[in-house]
Order: structure tokens, then C-alpha cells, then sequence
């Protein structure tokens, strides 16, 4: 058995789906406003909450958010990829993202990929039954001090690890951002981490070694599509275990 941990935005997805929402305003003008108003917020879900509030006054409703996120890509290879992992007999597949639950189940049913998960860790969201407006929730963290207040995916990793399975087993860690790079100093000897070339994640992993920092216990795998995380895991580790 090993476990899966996927970042959703520039992994899953070759976009950000919270900036992807922009388009939804009805002009530049309307969106620089906007993001005017969400300065004031430290906490990036809090901010994302008031770009829906203001995207509420002009009528932005469930549908306009569907297609809105109907319209963002896969990135090359990454369907193949997940339909692959969930395949194997061995395998168990999360997401651990910093979008939402709404955002996330919209595109993964739309690309026919929510079959693949079995559980899914991101800021709660949901329609207000008044009024429509998107709401968001921080998913909240407890036990890191350098994670923004709303999650830390090696918390959410770690603690997933103890609750579902009575011993330890290796884990894949796939992502791009600053918010994945915590995650992957936690793990250990035997998993592996997946990052996506010319983004933060690999970047930072990449120049905390070169400083004496931190030094990766995983193995570290840079990749630019699916296919090359697919062929690295079946050359490479797959059969180390």
C-alpha cells in the first residue's frame, strides 16, 4: 500500500483556480475594485471570500462558476497519470489543496476524475441557501508555525497517515507552490516528491539544500507533465516496494 497526496492548482489543473475567477468580473476595472477591497485580508481564503462577495453583486451564480471552472485545463498527462495510480491494487489517492471543495468537485467531475479520490482536503465552500453567494471556509491548522493559519498539508498528511493505516507505508507527493514545500521536508527515507519544474515548490526545495538548510530525507523527482511522473515512478520506485 502507498499513498498518493496530490496538490490541485498548476498540478492537477495547469491553472490557479482561484485567480481563473477573474474572468467572471465584468470588466478589468470591476475586478481591480475588487481586488482593492481584499487588501486588507492576510489570509488568502479570507481574501478569495470577498472577491465572491463582490462577484455576488454582479449576479455571479452556481452556473457562471461551473462553466467558469469547466474552462480550465488539465495539465498535460495528469489524467493518464491519476486514472494509472488508481488502478494499481496497492494504491490510495488524496488531493491537498488550497482551493476549494467546490471548485475541486466541479473539475473533477467534469474531467471525470472524482471516482479516483478518496478523500479530498481543502478549504470547505458551498452556496448560500439565501442569497447564492459562494462561501468559503479556512480549513484550519493547529500545529504549524511557518503554514498560513488556514491549512498545512503535512499536518493534513501526517495526520491522515496515522488515522487510516495501522503501519507505515511510502508516500507520493505531487505539487508546485510555496504551500507544498512544508509537506515535502516532512517526509521520509523510501517517498517520493513530485515538483513541477520552473514553479516555487522546486525552486525552494532546490536552493534550501544549496544553503545547508534542509536536505530533502524523500527522494525528489522535478517534472513538466504527467507522462514523466508516470515513467519515473514505474522505472524508479514502484519497485522498491
Amino acid at each position: 500500500m502507498f499513498l498518493v497526496a496530490f496538490d490541485f492548482d498548476h498540478t492537477i489543473i495547469d491553472a490557479n483556480s482561484d485567480i481563473h475567477v477573474n474572468n467572471l468580473f465584468p470588466s478589468d476595472e470591476e475586478r481591480l475594485i475588487a481586488e482593492k477591497n481584499c487588501s486588507q485580508f492576510e489570509c488568502w481564503t479570507d481574501r478569495m471570500q470577498e472577491i465572491f462577495r463582490q462577484l455576488h453583486k454582479f449576479q455571479i451564480n452556481e452556473n457562471d462558476y461551473i462553466k467558469n471552472m469547466q474552462e480550465i485545463p488539465l495539465t498535460h498527462g495528469l489524467s493518464h497519470l491519476i486514472n494509472y495510480l488508481h488502478s494499481l491494487p496497492n494504491s490510495h489517492l488524496i488531493i491537498v489543496s488550497d482551493s476549494n471543495l467546490v471548485f475541486i468537485n466541479t473539475i473533477l467531475k467534469h474531467h471525470h476524475l472524482d471516482h479516483a479520490f478518496k478523500d479530498i482536503f481543502t478549504n470547505p465552500a458551498y452556496f448560500n441557501k439565501d442569497d447564492q453567494c459562494l462561501m468559503i471556509e479556512q480549513y484550519g491548522q493547529q500545529t504549524c508555525s511557518t503554514c498560513p493559519s488556514n491549512m498545512c498539508k503535512r499536518e493534513i498528511i501526517e495526520k491522515y497517515l496515522q488515522s487510516k493505516f495501522s503501519e507505515q507505508i511510502p508516500v507520493l507527493f505531487i505539487g508546485d507552490g510555496h504551500n507544498d514545500v512544508c509537506a515535502a521536508n516532512s517526509l521520509k527515507k523510501g517517498d517520493l516528491v513530485c515538483a513541477r519544474s520552473g514553479y516555487r515548490m522546486a525552486k525552494e526545495l532546490k536552493q534550501q539544500e544549496v544553503l545547508g538548510k534542509k536536505k530533502l530525507e524523500a527522494d525528489f523527482f522535478e517534472w513538466n507533465d504527467g507522462k514523466q511522473i508516470e515513467d519515473f515512478i514505474k522505472e524508479k520506485w514502484l519497485n522498491k516496494f
